[in-house]
Order: C-alpha cells, then sequence, then structure tokens
C-alpha cells in the first residue's frame, strides 16, 4: 500500500484504517507493506517517525519506494526502522549500459544487506538486468520481464502460485519476482 504524506501527516486515521484492515480482511500483518517514497520522508517530522514505529510494532512492514531518487537517501537509513528498499527503475534501467548506474545499484544493494533489509529491483525489462542484479545479490524484482499489468483474476492466480516466472525463463534463477 501506497502511504501518501497527507495519510502519514493524520496518523491516527492511518493508524485506525490499517488496523481495521487487517480485522477486516483477515490479513496477517507481517503480510502487508507500506511504501513511503523519500519524497514523503522528506516532509516527515520526528511525530512521523513514531507513527511509522508504532505501524512495525502492529507486524506491518514498512519499504522506501524509489530509493535513491531523494536528496537524504541515507539519513532515511538511520531515522526510520524500515523493511526493505526498492531500488528505483531508472537505476536499473541503465544497469547494464552504465557503469555508475551499476555501481550504484551494487552499492544499494550491498548497503541493504548490511543493514539486514530486503531489496526489490523495481523495472526490471529484460534478462540481462535480471542477471545483472543476482550478480550483485538481489534476490527479488518487479518489471516488465516479470509480466506486464494484468487482469485482477489473471493476478490473484499469479499470486496463488506464489511466483511469477520471466516471459523468457533464465536456467537456474533463484530470482524471485515481487508482484
Amino acid at each position: 500500500m501506497n502511504v501518501s504524506g497527507v495519510q502519514l501527516k493524520n496518523a491516527g486515521e492511518l493508524q485506525r484504517e490499517v488496523e481495521a484492515s487487517l480485522v477486516r480482511w483477515n490479513v496477517s500483518p507481517e503480510d502487508i507493506e507500506l511504501e513511503l517514497t523519500e519524497s514523503v520522508l522528506m516532509e516527515a517530522t520526528q511525530k512521523h517517525s513514531n507513527t511509522l514505529e508504532t505501524l512495525r510494532r502492529l507486524g506491518v512492514r514498512i519499504a522506501i519506494d524509489d530509493f535513491g531518487t531523494g536528496y537524504s537517501s541515507l539519513k532515511y537509513l538511520t531515522t526510520y526502522r524500515v523493511n526493505r528498499l526498492k531500488l528505483a527503475q531508472e537505476f536499473v534501467f541503465r544497469v547494464t549500459v552504465d557503469y555508475r548506474n551499476a555501481a550504484v545499484v551494487r552499492a544499494a544493494i550491498r548497503l541493504a544487506h548490511e543493514l539486514g533489509l530486503d531489496v526489490i529491483a523495481e523495472g526490471v525489462e529484460t534478462e540481462a538486468q535480471m542477471r545483472f542484479l543476482i550478480g550483485a545479490g538481489c534476490e527479488q524484482a518487479q518489471g516488465f520481464f516479470f509480466s506486464r499489468p494484468v487482469k485482477a483474476a489473471e493476478a490473484t492466480a499469479l499470486l496463488r502460485a506464489g511466483r511469477i516466472e520471466p516471459v523468457a525463463a533464465p536456467r537456474r534463477s533463484r530470482f524471485t519476482s515481487a508482484a
């Protein structure tokens, strides 16, 4: 679930909405992930940090979306306790053709692992990008390489299968897609 700056500022309502959804849909909290972009975190104050910690205590996971596109990304990693980084598509797109993008992606993956965070690479479109990410230690990805947008019924079937195979499945890949 993507969280906007307005939702984050209205902490009580956000918390009540999450709690009500967990009960209403009988969903385990660890199956819910709240995504905040760096721009939302830039607007956050200490009060909002407490809100994120309260949500984490419920068991909900917190992710920083589009990681690497904000102004002080590393500060967020020390200020907010998050579970996952989602590497921005703009870095992933050029990992096979620009050594600087490749270096940034490898460094972000290593940093996330050092901090005990999961990593998802966004916007994977080619087998070459996927192979680079596997080599860099990234174990989850999402993007058109795995599936174009699909209707709800087809998405349900893919989610029930628990794995989405790439269009051109590589041999012996440990890589999993992130829905």
